[in-house]
């Protein structure tokens, strides 16, 4: 597909570091529109690291997998539950080694309140909670690990927040000030810099820090969901309303959207660069109204870029959400929920030939006594690999409001 590019000023448009310029000034203008192809992908060949997957064209239906009984897939463990107050949540998860796994969320929240920051680490035998400090903080929705000495989280609060571990204390930025219509969605990092996705009423912004500040690089009417950082490109997605996804992809000087086959309905929660010529983006597409929980029935939805054109993938799972997307060892995996069995988180693996679905332990019993019909299900699941090993991690959450409880899973 044709690819979109406008360029951006390197200087940028400076935001806020801890004593920074107004941070409510006006960004870069907007890029012109996605402007997606009439037809779909075809079949796709990549040149990167994993063999080519089956395609569909961007209108097809995943081929549904066959029914019948699951069994729990014996090569995911169950991890202890990391030492957080009742009603928490894990949202993200990164890794730079065996005994630097991170995860945030939040933790104490329900329907009537907004909860607590959840940031956890596991240093090869036990979790432990490394708390931020931050006043008026109540959500992380991401994290990235650089490194042991370089880790960034996202959250929202009564205003956008960020902090940084040095691997002896964390440092607090606020990169919108006390701006309160600019909510984080997620942070990459690597060499010492860190961009962030943040989405407001008027629109998604990437904002990138530089090492001593940051600054606005891209904009976008779209909504953005995630972002990841490779080989000097980064990718970010999201999805622009009934219209479908939204693709963005930037080096160090230009930015811009992709061409894309037409989803309409679709969304993209999370994107992987295994090389320039090799990324993944996941998310789901809706086939109905939402429900009073908020949640829409869809079919997941998978895209690949061969380093030329992005085309639909076919899984072997016919409804459900993906939220996660890693690779490790030549194989790549995708976290989610299977809507045919919602009570296990779903692990879907493409060893490079042939997609497989595992799943998880069933996390609780349905019964009468439940507190809500949806207390038994999981709500996501997304996963990350150890560099330098074959070992992924998986963490998520199941049931929803006061009965919402994370869960970890090592493979």
């Amino acid at each position: 597909m044709a690819r979109v590019w406008t360029a951006v000023a390197a200087a940028g448009i400076f935001l806020t570091a801890a004593c920074g310029a107004d941070p409510t000034a006006p960004g870069p203008a907007s890029p012109p529109g996605r402007t997606p192809p009439s037809s779909a992908a075809p079949g796709v060949t990549a040149p990167g690291t994993t063999p080519s997957p089956a395609s569909a064209p961007s209108g097809a239906t995943a081929a549904p997998r066959p029914t019948g009984r699951i069994e729990t897939a014996p090569e995911w463990k169950t991890v202890p539950d990391p030492p957080l107050k009742p009603s928490h949540s894990l949202v993200d998860v990164a890794a730079s080694g065996p005994s630097e796994v991170w995860a945030v969320g939040y933790q104490y929240g329900a329907e009537d309140r907004e909860g607590m920051p959840a940031v956890v680490r596991w240093d090869g035998s036990r979790w432990r909670e490394m708390k931020v400090g931050a006043d008026e903080v109540y959500h992380m929705e991401g994290v990235s690990v650089g490194g042991p000495d370089d880790v960034w989280i996202a959250g929202n609060g009564e205003s956008a927040f960020t902090a940084h571990w040095d691997g002896r204390r964390w440092t607090p930025h606020r990169p919108f000030g006390v701006a309160q219509d600019h909510r984080l969605s997620d942070v990459a990092a690597s060499g010492g810099r860190a961009w962030f996705v943040s989405n407001s009423p008027g629109g998604a912004s990437v904002v990138e820090w530089t090492g001593d500040r940051f600054r606005n690089v891209f904009q976008s009417p779209s909504t953005i969901e995630a972002i990841t950082v490779g080989d000097g490109r980064v990718w970010a997605v999201g999805h622009s309303g009934a219209q479908g996804p939204v693709i963005i992809e930037g080096t160090g000087q230009s930015w811009g959207s992709q061409g894309f086959p037409e989803i309409p309905g679709g969304r993209l929660n999370q994107v992987w660069q295994v090389s320039p010529s090799d990324v993944w983006a996941v998310g789901e597409v809706s086939t109905g109204p939402e429900d009073i929980y908020g949640h829409r029935p869809a079919e997941p939805l998978v895209m690949h870029w061969n380093g030329s054109e992005w085309a639909r993938v076919q899984i072997p799972v016919a409804r459900g959400s993906l939220h996660g997307v890693t690779a490790s060892g030549g194989d790549v995996w995708v976290g989610g929920v299977d809507a045919d069995h919602p009570g296990r988180p779903l692990m879907l693996r493409f060893d490079g030939a042939q997609w497989t679905a595992r799943y998880g332990p069933l996390l609780r019993t349905p019964g009468p006594e439940q507190q809500y019909e949806v207390s038994d299900d999981v709500r996501r699941t997304v996963v990350t690999a150890v560099p330098g090993s074959r070992t992924v991690w998986a963490v998520g959450a199941v049931g929803w409001g006061d009965t919402e409880a994370g869960f970890a899973l090592r493979h």
